[in-house]
């Protein structure tokens, strides 16, 4: 029994204080792109949209982009080969240069850039999601429709059963509006899994190289650039749309505590047709 209490004691104490620093890094998850830089970040300057082409290449006609057009950190080194190549991540220490690929400004080949303030002029994307992808967390997770459960006084969304849930009433993929999406941290007592559990760490990611999401559904996939994240207090959540194409990832937080939210904010850049 006095094992017991201790552990007891032991687990109570670092609840406590988890709960009292809560909220105390909500600085760190601050984040955004924004200012000049965004539209280099997301692909613009680059010619994206639906006559255009991305990254550093051109249309008919056109003159290459100059260097000074394309992100702060590519155009520095776009010169110093093979620092075009590296992981910005890496750039600090090449000789230590790993594997992971170099997520930005450039859109992969077999996409086809868009604007996210453009109506598609091929097609009305409808379909509900199916898996969403994120490279750098090396996230690869179905997507599920959360239905809204009855709790006699009250009504909620259903909580994400080892998948990622999205809320029916947001945006579907490549649609204009806020696409919502939730996926659990951890989820020990109701074995939902931790689908989400590598989320918070793009805050940090994205400081170091653009990090993009893929979002599929039966007819194409789409890919969205991260452009801020934040942490908010549980109350402060509210659904909201907005008039670009952009999808809001959310998660609880800290562990062993989840009175906080962390959310990734993404902006579409690009589509491929399946």
């Amino acid at each position: 029994m006095a094992v017991v209490g201790v552990v007891l004691i032991v687990v109570a104490g670092v609840y406590i204080y988890s709960r009292s620093r809560s909220g105390s890094d909500a600085a760190e998850f601050a984040y955004s792109i924004g200012g000049e830089t965004l539209d280099a970040h997301l692909g613009r300057s680059a010619g994206a949209g639906a006559a255009g082409t991305a990254g550093t290449g051109t249309t008919e006609g056109e003159q290459p982009i100059p260097l000074e057009l394309l992100a702060p950190d590519v155009a520095q080194f776009a010169s110093l080969y093979p620092g075009n190549l590296l992981n910005p991540k890496y750039w600090a220490a090449p000789e230590w240069a790993g594997s992971d690929p170099f997520g930005g400004p450039t859109i992969p080949d077999d996409f086809i850039p868009v604007l996210s303030t453009d109506l598609f002029r091929d097609f009305d994307p409808t379909a509900d999601a199916t898996r969403i992808r994120i490279p750098s967390i090396n996230l690869d997770s179905t997507v599920a429709e959360l239905a809204i459960v009855d709790l006699n006084d009250q009504k909620s969304y259903q909580t994400p059963d080892n998948t990622v849930g999205h809320i029916p009433e947001s945006s579907a993929p490549g649609q204009q509006g806020s696409g919502w999406f939730f996926g659990h941290l951890e989820s020990f007592a109701a074995g939902e899994g931790s689908i989400f559990r590598h989320l918070p760490e793009i805050a940090e990611l994205m400081k170091l190289d653009p990090v993009d999401v893929y979002v599929e559904t039966p007819d194409s996939v789409y890919m969205y650039r991260v452009t801020s994240t934040s942490q908010i207090h549980e109350s402060e959540l509210r659904l909201s749309s907005s008039d670009d194409a952009q999808i809001t990832l959310v998660t609880c937080w800290p562990s062993r505590v989840y009175d906080h939210r962390v959310l990734v904010d993404a902006t579409l850049i690009a589509y491929r047709p399946l």
